[in-house]
Order: structure tokens, then C-alpha cells, then sequence
């Protein structure tokens, strides 16, 4: 996936004449938000098995949490990392309501 977008990107900075870089940040900053939206809901699914977090006490500490925060808290979701990893981790992304 990276041979088509630095192949973009030089055609870009040839094209862009003496501002290549205005176009540069632009393109840089569209494929960013696009990727950071379809990241979660079809790259990360295809490596990783994602679960609802069941319900428990844990999950309205989460919640509880996210609402002192005000943090928009729609989705909760457990994904098994011990097939790669020995330590346990949390994250958060994307973007709207492909948070995850």
C-alpha cells in the first residue's frame, strides 16, 4: 500500500511547482483523516478479533468514567492481543462514530 501513495506523493510534489508543499500537507492531511476512518471498521477487523465488552462492573466503570470526562462513549470492545503481546493494553480510535 505504500508504493501507490509515496508514487501519489511525487507526482504531487512535480506537479505543485515552487508551493509542492501546500499540496503535500493537503494530501497528507486527507489521507490521514480517511484512513483514520476506515481503519477500525475494515483494516483492523481482517487482523484482530473484536467482541462487545460484556456486561459487568467493569464496563459501567468505563462508562461512568467516559461520562465524568464527557467523553462520547458509544462503543466498548474487547480484542484478544495475548496472541502477539504478554501485557495488556488499551486504545482508542478513529473518528465520528467509528470510535473504538
Amino acid at each position: 500500500f505504500g508504493g501507490p501513495f509515496v508514487a501519489l506523493l511525487l507526482k504531487i510534489i512535480k506537479m505543485g511547482g515552487e508551493s509542492f508543499y501546500i499540496y503535500v500537507w493537503a494530501f497528507t492531511f486527507v489521507f490521514s483523516v480517511f484512513m483514520m476512518t476506515i481503519v477500525p471498521v475494515v483494516i483492523m477487523p481482517l487482523f484482530n478479533k473484536y467482541e462487545p465488552l460484556p456486561e459487568g462492573s467493569l464496563k459501567e466503570q468505563i462508562y461512568e468514567l467516559a461520562g465524568r470526562l464527557e467523553f462520547p462513549l458509544t462503543k466498548l470492545f474487547v480484542m484478544d492481543g495475548s496472541k502477539r503481546s504478554s501485557h495488556s493494553n488499551a486504545f482508542m480510535f478513529g473518528f465520528f462514530k467509528n470510535k473504538r
